[in-house]
């Protein structure tokens, strides 16, 4: 008798096995194989999208800096694509100074915005254009590697290798700048 519990035990479960098998192969048919790969897809890439995103910067108290966007995309190194970005960043002296761009990545641990495409600055009646700059916000840092172009009142530049201190409002240019005046009072000269 107990031979036989054992031998119905054993052909129950082999049968139980089998039948959950089947279930499941018979599940995965059912499901169209275009389903199975879009749900793949979906967990290879994670990724998250915001729309009109606005980030800001404080110390102390006072607004450092207000970064907006047309969207953000989330990259997967944990970095933030922003489309159609603008940093409103704000001197020590209350001044404001506007920077857009096509594109710029933001990180979200330094804080630091890296600025790429038709790179356009404003401050005051200054305006400035660079194909990239970058932002940096442990040392108050604005940085264009590159070429850039300045247009004022009267004052046309173009230089390489810029950088901007935020709160000293210190510019430094290190490979060189072409100025032109056109109204060249200041200098001492007499029209």
């Amino acid at each position: 008798m107990r031979s036989s519990f054992w031998q119905w035990l054993k052909w129950a479960s082999l049968i139980l096995s089998i039948g959950s098998v089947a279930v499941a192969v018979a599940l995965m048919w059912l499901k169209s194989p275009q389903e199975i790969a879009t749900e793949t897809a979906q967990t290879d890439q994670p990724q998250t999208r915001v729309e009109s995103p606005v980030i800001v910067e404080r110390k102390d108290g006072e607004i450092v800096w207000q970064l907006r966007a047309k969207e953000a995309n989330q990259q997967l190194d944990g970095q933030l694509n922003l489309v159609s970005p603008t940093l409103n960043l704000f001197t020590k002296s209350g001044q404001k100074v506007t920077i857009n761009s096509e594109q710029a990545w933001f990180n979200p641990v330094s804080r630091d915005v890296r600025f790429q495409n038709k790179v356009q600055v404003i401050y005051d009646d200054w305006q400035l254009t660079a194909e990239m700059m970058v932002y940096t916000s442990a040392t108050d840092l604005l940085h264009i590697p590159g070429p850039f172009s300045i247009k004022g009142k009267t004052i046309s530049a173009k230089g390489k290798n810029m950088s901007l201190h935020r709160g000293s409002e210190e510019i430094n240019v290190d490979e060189g700048i072409w100025i032109q005046d056109s109204n060249p009072q200041w200098q001492g000269a007499k029209q």
